[in-house]
């Protein structure tokens, strides 16, 4: 009778024990590809706002000492364009105001019009960002102009909305010179922006929506970067509503730590509480926190008006 050779097959015991121990590496190896992840994006994030930064003194160093306002007011075409990396646009934020010291254009197609579209079909006044240096990595879809990823410390740096809106220059703080700045290691520039949804509790709060006006969406006003106390009789917060103050604060959205742009131009990643921002059970930021951070002389008061 002829030799057979005889065939080695994993028995059903043997796969399912070799599937158990799969599973438990996967386990065990998750949080660390997690945690990497996580780093490896809030370095871009840092290195993006550090440019940034860069684009910040560069303005200033341009504008004899002058920082960028938050973005310009809304009074009409005419009174709100400006000149900036790629031509005339209307109602410029802080980011495009900025962008021939950045070294990148903010838009493509940047209009002058509140109406105008662009080439995208983006209305002149919600454009979206057209490079990757002005977005968080860990939001790459925020790229809403209005609804942004990166805020800006608006009430101590550049406030340029109107007292009287018959009166185009008379702009509530600004310009601010970069001088003034006391300790520019200890002051926030900018950040990543959780938007108006900060006004809400964590399970109240929406998506993010390009182009949207939601008050509890996430990225809601996101470049602006309210800081942590807001006075509610004579100061200043990225929205209100009926009865309603609506603020934004950094977004913890690395790992329980948001990105903050230094006016020394460092950058690092830090929790709300670092920053001086207090809240409550449900994740509603409150209004009476430490203004330490971010206001230009180190001290902890509201920004209110003159």
């Amino acid at each position: 009778m002829p030799w057979k050779k005889s065939h080695s097959a994993f028995t059903l015991i043997e796969m399912l024990v070799v599937i158990a121990i799969i599973s438990v590496l996967l386990t065990v190896m998750m949080p660390a590809i997690w945690q990497s992840r996580v780093k490896a994006k809030s370095a871009v994030c840092l290195s993006r706002l550090r440019t940034l930064g860069q684009g910040l003194v560069l303005y200033a160093n341009t504008y004899a000492d002058a920082l960028p306002p938050g973005r310009m007011p809304s009074v009409d075409d005419h009174q709100t364009r400006n000149h900036i990396a790629g031509g005339i646009k209307y109602r410029p934020t802080f980011q495009a105001m900025m962008g021939n010291e950045v070294g990148l254009p903010a838009f493509e197609d940047p209009k002058a019009s509140k109406n105008e579209r662009d080439r995208l079909g983006e209305r002149g006044d919600r454009q979206n960002y057209a490079s990757s240096v002005y977005v968080c990595p860990e939001t790459p879809d925020w790229l809403d102009e209005r609804n942004g990823s990166y805020g800006y410390n608006y009430q101590f740096l550049g406030n340029s909305r109107l007292y009287d809106a018959a009166k185009i220059r008379s702009y509530k703080n600004w310009s601010v010179r970069l001088s003034r700045v006391r300790t520019p290691a200890e002051c926030v520039g900018a950040g990543d922006s959780m938007g108006t949804a900060a006004t809400f509790g964590v399970h109240d709060r929406r998506d993010y929506e390009d182009n949207g006006r939601h008050e509890n969406g996430l990225g809601n006003e996101g470049f602006n970067l309210d800081p942590p106390r807001i006075d509610v009789e004579r100061g200043e917060a990225a929205g209100f509503d009926i009865g309603l103050i609506l603020r934004t604060a950094i977004h913890t959205r690395h790992g329980g730590k948001g990105g903050v742009l230094w006016m020394d131009v460092h950058a690092s990643t830090e929790t709300l509480q670092s920053l001086g921002y207090k809240q409550e059970v449900d994740g509603v930021v409150r209004l009476d926190g430490d203004n330490t951070l971010f206001s230009i002389d180190h001290a902890d008061r509201a920004w209110t008006e003159p």
